[in-house]
This record gives C-alpha cells, sequence and structure tokens, in this order.
C-alpha cells in the first residue's frame, strides 16, 4: 500500500529532474557555440607560423594571384599634370597550403586577421607600377585586413587613394575623351613566381563616378608581359574611359563668341563718317574674343599642337580682322570719292566763270544773244611740206592734223603687202574674253556704300558656311558618344 502511494511522487521528481538536466545541458551548448572570442587565435597563428619560411614560395611551380578592384569614387582628372585620383578598394587573393588550419578542429571556416599578419607570412608584393602617389587611407586606423579560410585560401584587402597618370590628347578640345590607366605588378617576383589574373568580376562600382568636367563611359581590363632586363613579368591594366562634358564650353565659349562676331557686323549699317564709332566696335570686338579665349586656355596645357577649340578661334578671330579691313578699304574709297566730289566743285565753279566772262564779251562787241551758236566745220586742208612730197590735213573724226603716211595706217590699201609675221588666233582668246566682261568703254567704279552692302551680305554667308564645314568636319572625327 505504501508502495503504491509514493509511486506517483517519486514519478513527479523525476520528471522534474529530468527537465532541469535538459534545460542545464542545453544551455551550456549555447554557451559552447562557436565566435571569434571561442577560438584561441593565438595558439592557432603560433601553430600555422610554426616553421614558416616567408621566403619560400607557397608553391613550387608559381602562385596564381587574384586581383580584383572596387572603385568608391573618383576625386578629380587635372589636365595640367595629365593624371587622375580615385579611391578603390584593392584586393588580392592567392592560395597558401602551409596555412591551412582545418586539420586544427576550428569550429569557424575562416578568420579575419589584422594587417600585421602580412607581416609573417608570404606575399605577392603587388604595386601599382605607373601611379604617382598612392597612400593607405588611415581613418584613424590603417584600412586593410586579411582573411584566411581553412584551405589556405588568402584575401588581402587594401582601402586605397591613388593617383595615376592619364593619356591626353587634346586635338578634339572639348570634344575629346580621356585614357587614365591603373598597372598592377609585382615587384619583386617575375613571370615564373607570381601570375596576375583579373577576378570574374574586376571591377566594380560603387556609385556613379560624375565629375563637373568628365563622364565614365567605360573600362576595359587587359593582361600584359613585359620583358625586362632580368627577366619577364605580368601585368595587369585597367583603362578608365573619361568622356569632356562640352556644354560649359558651348555656353562659355562657341556661343560668346559667335555673338561677338555677329555683334561685329553692326558697323555695316553705319554711316560711313561714323569712322570712330565702327573702329571702336571692331576693336573692342577684337579684345573680348581675345581675353575670352585666353580665359580658356589658362586652364589647359601648352601643347604644340591646334586644338578644335583653337580653330574656332582662330577663324573668329579673322572674320573680326576682316571687318578691321572692310573699315579702312570703305574709309579709303569715301576719301577718293570726296575729292572727286571737290574737284568736280571747283572744275563746275571755273567753267561757270568762264561763261560768264565770255557772256560779257559778248555783249560788249554786239554779238548775238546766248541763243546763236556758231558751228566750226572741219574741212580737209592740205599743205605741202617743202621738204618732200609728205602732205598733212585736218581729219574731221580726229579733230586733228594728221600726215599722210598716218593716213595710209589707219586706211591701208586692199592691194598692199601682207604683214610678214601673222598672229596666231588663239593668242587673242584671253584679250577677247577680258573685252566681253570687262567692256573698255564702261566706267567701273566702286563706292564705299556698296562695299558695305556686299559685306552685309557676304560676312553671314560666310560665317554660315564655316560653321557648317567646321561641326560636320569634327562631328565626324569624334570618336565619343554624344
Amino acid at each position: 500500500m505504501i508502495n503504491s502511494r509514493l509511486s506517483p511522487t517519486l514519478l513527479l521528481i523525476v520528471g522534474f529532474s529530468f527537465l532541469v538536466c535538459c534545460t542545464i545541458a542545453q544551455g551550456a551548448k549555447i554557451d559552447k557555440r562557436c565566435t571569434r572570442n571561442s577560438i584561441n587565435l593565438g595558439h592557432i597563428i603560433d601553430e600555422l607560423l610554426k616553421d614558416y619560411d616567408t621566403h619560400l614560395l607557397p608553391e613550387s611551380e608559381g602562385v596564381n594571384v587574384t586581383i580584383e578592384l572596387h572603385v568608391q569614387g573618383v576625386s578629380g582628372i587635372s589636365e595640367i599634370t595629365a593624371d587622375f585620383e580615385l579611391d578603390i578598394m584593392y584586393s588580392e587573393i592567392w592560395q597558401d597550403p602551409r596555412l591551412s588550419f582545418k586539420h586544427l578542429n576550428v569550429c569557424a571556416t575562416n578568420i579575419t586577421l589584422k594587417s600585421d599578419f602580412r607581416d609573417k607570412i608570404w606575399t605577392p608584393d603587388t604595386c601599382i607600377i605607373n601611379s604617382k602617389d598612392s597612400k593607405i587611407h588611415s581613418s584613424p586606423s590603417e584600412n586593410t585586413f586579411v582573411i584566411l579560410y581553412e584551405h589556405g585560401l588568402l584575401w588581402s584587402n587594401f582601402r586605397l587613394n591613388v593617383k595615376a597618370p592619364c593619356k591626353m590628347d587634346l586635338k578634339m578640345f572639348p570634344f575629346d575623351s580621356i585614357q587614365c590607366m591603373l598597372v598592377f605588378e609585382s615587384y619583386s617576383f617575375n613571370t615564373d613566381e607570381v601570375r596576375l589574373l583579373w577576378h570574374d568580376i574586376p571591377v566594380t562600382m560603387m556609385e556613379k563616378v560624375e565629375l563637373p568636367d568628365f563622364d565614365l563611359i567605360g573600362w576595359a581590363t587587359d593582361h600584359q608581359r613585359l620583358e625586362y632586363p632580368n627577366g619577364v613579368w605580368d601585368r595587369a591594366q585597367v583603362k578608365f574611359t573619361f568622356a569632356r562634358r562640352y556644354g560649359f564650353y558651348l555656353f562659355q565659349s562657341y556661343f560668346p563668341t559667335s555673338l561677338t562676331v555677329i555683334s561685329s557686323w553692326v558697323g555695316f549699317f553705319f554711316d560711313v563718317r561714323s569712322v570712330s564709332a565702327r573702329i571702336t566696335l571692331g576693336v573692342s570686338s577684337l579684345l573680348a574674343l581675345t581675353f575670352q579665349f585666353g580665359n580658356v586656355l589658362r586652364h589647359l596645357p601648352r601643347v604644340s599642337y591646334i586644338k578644335c577649340l583653337d580653330v574656332w578661334m582662330i577663324f573668329s578671330v579673322i572674320f573680326i580682322f576682316c571687318t578691321l579691313v572692310e573699315l579702312a578699304i570703305v574709309c579709303q574709297l569715301n576719301r577718293w570719292e570726296r575729292e572727286r566730289q571737290i574737284g568736280s566743285k571747283v572744275l563746275g565753279h571755273w567753267l561757270n566763270q568762264i561763261r560768264k566772262t565770255r557772256s560779257k564779251e559778248q555783249r560788249a562787241n554786239g554779238t548775238p544773244g546766248e541763243g546763236v551758236r556758231k558751228r566750226f566745220l572741219l574741212a580737209p586742208v592740205s599743205k605741202t611740206n617743202s621738204d618732200g612730197p609728205d602732205t598733212e590735213r585736218t581729219s574731221p573724226i580726229l579733230g586733228r592734223v594728221i600726215h599722210s603716211d598716218e593716213e595710209n595706217n589707219l586706211n591701208p590699201s586692199p592691194f598692199a603687202d601682207p604683214p610678214t609675221k601673222k598672229r596666231r588666233w588663239w593668242r587673242d582668246i584671253p584679250k577677247r574674253i577680258s573685252q566681253v566682261c570687262c567692256p573698255p568703254d564702261r566706267e567701273w567704279t566702286v563706292t564705299s556704300v556698296q562695299v558695305d552692302r556686299c559685306s552685309m551680305i557676304m560676312f553671314p554667308l560666310s560665317f554660315l558656311v564655316f560653321n557648317i564645314t567646321y561641326w560636320f568636319i569634327y562631328f565626324m572625327k569624334m570618336d565619343r558618344p554624344m
């Protein structure tokens, strides 16, 4: 009876004890989960670096080093120094079987180590061989880390600020594109020891790269081998292509200079006598154009070849200079016109004085009035010289005395002997053409007003033809997207 009464109580006590033991065992299991603090990294590193030689290659046949870039941003591009500056996260991955820790039965598959671990192991000594300046960011500590995987795979990462050169060809400025390169190379090991390879995704961008003057329109990777005097080295390079934004130059160079050239034509509508105003307009336009050109060239290197913008500026200067030349021609023609007017006035006044003097003499002698005129008929008069048979007479056509020899030349006899040398017909062609185009009896006079009116048409037409030719040629040469 007693055993039957106590048996349920014992069962409850045993069940409660079992639950408590399970709870304690589960808590102990949770406390033993794999964390960084649960791993004895010092013991692992000491075990891995025991008998480790940093001068020996991880593999005797050489090491393949995979590299990749993550571009954070481009700080700027300088045309004066021909370089660009960017911030990148540079990673290099290689295999070192000596650092495998899988046999140590560590609960983690990879461990993250600080940068000082690199000083204790073999590294490929990669560098940016063409950089002008490069440094590891320290904000505030050094931005580097090393991840070691259980099979001996190493992943080393740096956050760098790099300044590297750019290849600039400013012949198409401001419609040009610039190519900037980063060249990676192992500084200590040749191709037999270290081979650089790009990752499957070699370059990634944190965000779209946009600069005030440039747009990143593409990048490309390449692999080369360069022969040095002491061997052949592997070289991996990435090329960034930047296209210049030409909107600034359209609104700050092309459009203002076009208005300056057009404003210099306003002088054609001025009066010819407004010389001072036209000179002021032409000279001020020339000075304004020179100032605009110098302001653009101040931010460019002093190259010896002609740029696209140089062609535009030079022809604009030529157009304004031609307006000043046209003004000089107009002033000269106007001076000749005034001299002819003054001469005709003086001649008219002198003729009037002669007429008045003759009228007074006729009235004093009692001759007929002004309505009666005398006609003098030029009758032929013959005269024989005492020295010979040569005769002379007065010609009613020429109005002067001619000799008989001259008359024979004017009216040759049909029975006269033919000339000894006959002229060829084709020699008279230029003379006949000139007589047809410019008849000798026609007076060709060019006035200053005519020159101004012709300039009103020719200058805008010439500038329009230049614009069509200029933009057509350079748009055909442009090797970048619009």
